[in-house]
């Protein structure tokens, strides 16, 4: 019985690796592709180097990993890997997934903005806030932000969540109005964020 040599090509098929079976210690040996990529969907869509990581499995075959398999969250994409169980003849059986298969929250963003009369003009503010809300990806189980003003006193001007779509933060910032104020009491807002 000759052996059988397995080889990972993780740029194998546009990139999305496979596997290769090979006869080894035989004059003329072959290699055949696995075509793991057919039997594993997940991979199809992205490139997920299947084949980086080979292992024999406790059930008997063997276990394929992808690790660098990626899912995209909003405009940003997270490396969480993914396996596939496969048989002795390199059919795949199952697919070994990370524990959550969706984008956790990327953060809570507290955002403290000075709103006495110290700044000037206000809608270069409003502008900076624009700006810096257009770049995270807002929504339920993604980024949440939370706003507080401050002068003479602190205002929440909206919780963590208040907001869930980009659309209605964008708008709630366009709409954000200066509580102005002679004092500028910096100190109390941080601690309160």
């Amino acid at each position: 019985c000759p052996s059988r040599l397995l080889v990972g090509a993780p740029w194998d098929g546009n990139g999305q690796g496979d596997i290769y079976k090979c006869d080894a210690g035989l004059q003329n040996s072959s290699c055949a592709k696995a075509n793991l990529g057919a039997g594993a969907p997940w991979l199809r869509s992205s490139a997920g180097h299947l084949g980086m990581t080979l292992v024999d499995s406790k059930d008997g075959g063997f276990v394929a990993c992808a690790p660098l398999w990626s899912q995209e969250c909003g405009t940003s994409v997270f490396s969480s890997g993914r396996c596939v169980q496969l048989n002795e003849k390199l059919q795949p059986m199952r697919t070994i997934a990370p524990t959550a298969q969706r984008c956790s929250t990327y953060m809570d963003i507290i955002l403290v903005l000075d709103g006495s009369n110290s700044i000037y003009p206000w809608e270069e503010v409003q502008t900076f806030l624009g700006n810096i809300l257009g770049r995270f990806f807002i929504g339920p189980g993604q980024t949440q932000v939370g706003v507080l003003q401050y002068g003479e006193r602190l205002v929440q001007e909206w919780a963590l969540g208040q907001h869930p779509t980009a659309q209605r933060l964008l708008e709630a910032a366009r709409n954000l109005t200066r509580q102005e104020g002679r004092e500028t009491r910096t100190a109390m807002a941080i601690r309160q964020a």
